[in-house]
């Protein structure tokens, strides 16, 4: 039998009561306030850690481990070169940590191989100045030596882009020799330094200082000049070169040269202007000399026939118009070439020479543009060696336009009572000479056309639009 004993509150009956005058609460207190618990230990001492390394922190000026490494791929480069450097090349620098910078620059360089560290503490330097002496050169060319001026001068005159001087020069050469003149009478000093004078006085930049170093040359003298061959004056050349150091007035090279020579330009324009380039102008000239003849000896023909019109009263003569109908053709065939040969020499590549210099940075680029554009220059002018049959086939063609004017002015007209008017005694001969024009330049026109479907030369396309405007070949 047990025995139930209330033991009141905050008591068991397992429980004997320690401190009967203090409530159980306030005894918990007091235990908690004399000894400390293990938290707050913990706590202290971490707390007293800190303090210590934030005191050596201060006392020794620890650095902070580097968690980033960007500026590795960075060049490590002295701050001297900042300003003349591409920004590729410059190190990051924060401008209010500027000797922190430094610092870390020299220490990264540590952590690099020697050919890294030899590339980028040397060719940096060196392509910075290389850059500057680069500009500084381009810039003396071409403001202090007048570069640009240069090749426009050798575009006025040795490819004829200045009209008045070409027409006067090619004028005056085939008067004389059409008057029947012989190689020792026409390519002598005399005669062409008058000629060169007299076309310079015509030129619209007969007055520039380049014009004075013009001078006609002769690269051989021919025995006698052929017949109906267009490339009767390819003995004589226009050069453009700097006065001989002892001085030599215009045109005075051809009685110098009579055996040939060299091209001289003087120094340094002739690191540029070499004299390699120099002979791709003078054959261009001569290609354009040929196309002044044809249009010479057209208008030649044109004023023969005109003259017979007048004094003969030709109007109801049936061979005559047949002739101003041969001459009509062979006159838009030579104008379409040489309209071709100017827009695409004197116009399209010299553009896109102008823009190529604009963009050069060096005297090796200002070479390199300058030939491609006299390459581009024979290239579109159908004088290199790929082009040669078709060359050939305009040669022919030019012959046949000399051929034909020499019938016309060696025999006079016959007049004739008959309805068919008067007759002229070359008359079949002309025609055959015509008709072999006609075949060629339709030959031309199917040799170009496939050319052009190939993709071979895309720029004969202005030679077709031009001379089959009105499908006039086309359709035949």
């Amino acid at each position: 039998m047990s025995t139930c004993v209330h033991t009141g509150p905050g008591r068991n009956g397992d429980t004997e009561e320690l401190s009967p005058s203090w409530p159980l609460d306030s005894q918990e207190d007091a235990a908690a306030q004399s000894s400390p618990g293990p938290g707050e230990e913990v706590a202290e001492a971490w707390d007293g850690e800190q303090a210590y390394l934030t005191g050596l922190a201060g006392q020794y000026h620890l650095e902070r481990y580097p968690d980033s490494y960007e500026s590795m791929s960075q060049p490590p480069i002295a701050h001297l070169l900042h300003p003349m450097l591409p920004r590729a090349f410059a190190f990051p620098v924060d401008p209010q940590v500027q000797s922190a910078a430094d610092e870390t620059a020299v220490q990264l360089s540590e952590l690099l191989t020697l050919p890294v560290l030899m590339k980028r503490s040397i060719t940096a330097p060196l392509a910075a100045h290389i850059s500057l002496v680069n500009k500084v050169a381009v810039d003396y060319f071409f403001v202090e030596l007048h570069l640009e001026a240069h090749y426009e001068a050798l575009q006025h005159f040795l490819l004829m882009e200045d009209g008045e001087f070409a027409q006067s020069l090619s004028d005056l050469l085939f008067e004389k020799l059409g008057a029947g003149q012989t190689p020792g009478e026409l390519l002598n000093p005399l005669v062409l330094n008058s000629v060169l004078s007299k076309a310079l006085q015509c030129s619209l930049h007969g007055d520039s200082p380049h014009a004075s170093n013009l001078s006609l040359a002769l690269k051989y003298l021919p025995e006698v000049f052929a017949p109906n061959a267009p490339d009767v004056l390819s003995c004589l050349e226009l050069r453009s070169a700097e006065p001989w150091p002892g001085g030599w007035g215009r045109g005075l090279p051809v009685g110098r040269l009579l055996s040939g020579g060299s091209r001289q330009v003087d120094w340094p324009l002739n690191v540029v202007i070499t004299e390699g380039s120099l002979s791709k102008y003078s054959g261009v000239f001569s290609f354009l000399l040929q196309l002044k003849l044809m249009m010479w000896a057209l208008k030649d023909v044109c004023f023969h026939l005109k003259r017979t019109a007048l004094l003969s009263h030709m109007a109801s003569s049936v061979q005559f118009r047949q002739l101003q109908l041969f001459k009509h053709e062979m006159q838009h065939f030579v104008r379409v070439i040489q309209g071709y040969v100017a827009n695409q020499i004197l116009h399209v590549t010299w553009c896109e020479f102008r823009a190529r210099l604009a963009t050069v940075g060096d005297l090796e680029e200002i070479q390199r543009a300058h030939e491609e554009y006299l390459h581009k220059a024979v290239f579109r002018g159908l004088l290199t060696e790929k082009a040669a049959p078709v060359m050939n086939i305009i040669h022919s063609i030019f012959s046949l336009v000399l051929k034909f004017r020499s019938q016309l002015i060696s025999q006079a007209w016959v007049p004739a009572g008959g309805p068919r008017g008067a007759e002229h005694p070359n008359f079949a001969l002309m025609q055959q000479s015509y008709n072999t024009f006609k075949y060629y330049s339709h030959f031309l026109f199917k040799v170009v056309t496939k050319l052009v479907n190939r993709g071979y030369q895309p720029h004969l396309e202005d030679f077709l639009l031009r001379i089959n405007f009105n499908n006039y070949y086309q359709d035949a």
